[in-house]
């Protein structure tokens, strides 16, 4: 028997940021939600995490730049406290020998990028205006549900609207974006630039979170892929308080139309009643009832996990159990009793994103001893400092420094208890190279292993993508073409997750877009 106060319209299994989003949403549409978090707190990956008494860091992900407009206005997240310490937070290439690369944005620094860079300049130009054409003609398509790649109709007016903008932007733009498809952004930035710097920062955006090297086919696709998720957003920007800001708003903006949380919430099994869903059982025997049921956690989790194989047909449960997710990224947060000096960086540079990627070949090299099962001895890396835009994070004339280290195994030789210490080590003298006595400033830290974030956080895999980024892995295809528009055979059961389409990085899109897609069903 189920007690009146266990009934919901609406369950949300995770609370990070998509589920979270999901929540708003519904709740929004007049429902009686109800959110279900594992953990004792909001935002999973996307949460801010206390190095020690006094020194906040951002857990995992530092900075955000896809949260569209329409979602933060549409659920009045300002209001509910979100606010930015930093915003167009710029891009630097760290040079070993301190000549950094200012990635530009105007005009006055792209003055300043020509007279470092005199060869690559006009290139360089022409490759972001190639790149921001590009992305401008998929860059609807993640605001959107993808079309059923099982319905003709829909197909063809899928193609249709796709041909119409190539022809709107010019028919050469989509020809190069076909062109692009299976190419590597190795081999494309091997053509077009000379500069082992630019190359090497370039290709690290492209790769970013994936374990593909740079000369992996389709990887020029991935760098159209993140410029159009940029665009769903409003530039690379810094919550103040730390990206956990974000699920606090959240969670205020559910509370405010009635939906409620629980932490320390495990869901152990989706309840399915004549093939549709009829509620979730916890881990200690609770159930709760509702007609309705969004899953933010991995698709392979929800579907062969708390649903079963058995309700799913044989081949898309074939595909979910060979996507296990495997995380390529580590994070440290580190407390530091003064500013990092960063030699060679401009005063005004010392709260930009800083990228340790020295060149192509040593991207390509990181990536390759990464499917190996190792680490670089100078892994590649994006650094901030978000103490010096949000002085609330740690005290006075004191900083944070969080780190993201790139082409991490989730499975290390000779195991994580035995590699752990090597591996901070090499990170740590890594980063001393550009900014030398970072050792020697350290109080305290926090090492977050590809493993450690999935057990901290919730992310299975520890993969902060919840699955590739590959082009059969992306709009209708992800996680799979039997779920790839967040509905699964069960009625009313839906994925909401980074595994869904657009995919993974800070921006609500999975989550509101799933939601979107249940209310249609109300």
């Amino acid at each position: 028997m189920t007690r009146a106060g266990n009934i919901f319209d609406a369950i949300v299994i995770g609370a990070g940021h998509n589920g979270l989003a999901a929540a708003a949403r519904l709740a929004q549409q007049g429902r009686k939600v109800l959110v279900l978090e594992a953990l004792e707190m909001p935002g999973g990956a996307a949460a801010t995490s206390q190095i020690v008494p006094g020194y906040a860091a951002p857990a995992v992900a530092h900075l955000v730049e896809g949260v569209p407009r329409r979602i933060e206005r549409g659920l009045k997240l300002a209001r509910h406290g979100l606010r930015y310490a930093a915003r167009d937070v710029p891009t630097v290439a760290l040079d070993r020998d301190g000549n950094h690369v200012l990635l530009p944005n105007n005009r006055k620094q792209f003055a300043a990028f020509r007279s470092r860079l005199p060869k690559d300049a006009d290139a360089y130009r022409d490759y972001v205006a190639l790149l921001r054409a590009q992305a401008a003609l998929i860059e609807p398509l993640l605001g959107d549900t993808p079309p059923d790649m099982n319905d003709p109709a829909a197909m063809r007016r899928f193609f249709r609207r796709l041909v119409w903008r190539g022809q709107f932007s010019g028919r050469a733009t989509l020809k190069s974006l076909m062109q692009t498809l299976p190419e590597s952004i190795g081999d494309r930035l091997d053509a077009e630039f000379t500069s082992p710097l630019l190359k090497g920062a370039l290709a690290f955006d492209a790769i970013q979170g994936g374990a593909e090297g740079p000369y992996a086919p389709g990887t020029a696709f991935r760098a159209v892929w993140r410029e159009a998720i940029r665009m769903q957003g409003s530039g690379l920007r810094q919550i103040s308080g730390g990206t956990g800001t974000l699920a606090d708003a959240l969670a205020a903006a559910i509370a405010s139309q009635g939906g409620e949380l629980r932490f320390g919430a495990r869901v152990v099994r989706i309840l399915v009643e004549g093939n549709e869903a009829a509620g979730v059982e916890l881990a200690d025997g609770t159930v709760l009832r509702a007609p309705l049921v969004i899953s933010g956690i991995n698709p392979r989790v929800t579907l062969l996990g708390l649903l079963g194989a058995d309700r799913l047909e044989t081949q898309p449960a074939m595909e979910l159990r060979h996507a296990k997710p495997k995380g390529t990224l580590a994070k440290l947060n580190l407390a530091l009793e003064t500013a990092p000096h960063f030699t060679g960086l401009a005063p005004e540079l010392q709260g930009a994103r800083l990228l340790i990627a020295p060149s192509l070949r040593e991207v390509d090299e990181a990536a390759m001893v990464c499917r190996e099962g190792g680490f670089v001895s100078e892994p590649m890396m994006e650094l901030h400092v978000p103490s010096i835009a949000d002085r609330s994070l740690a005290p006075e004339g004191q900083h944070i420094l969080s780190v993201i280290v790139h082409h991490v195994p989730f499975d290390v030789d000779g195991g994580w208890e035995a590699r752990r210490e090597i591996f901070v080590q090499k990170v740590v003298r890594t980063i001393d190279t550009y900014a030398p006595g970072i050792a020697d400033a350290m109080i305290a830290g926090e090492i977050l292993t590809p493993p450690d974030i999935e057990r901290k956080y919730g992310l299975a895999g520890g993969d902060w993508h919840q699955g590739d980024l590959r082009l059969d892995r992306l709009l209708g295809f992800r996680p799979s073409p039997a779920f790839g528009r967040y509905e699964t055979p069960v009625k009313g059961l839906y994925l909401c997750g980074a595994g869904s389409h657009p995919g993974g990085g800070v921006t609500c899109l999975p989550g509101w877009l799933a939601a979107e897609k249940a209310g249609e069903g109300k």
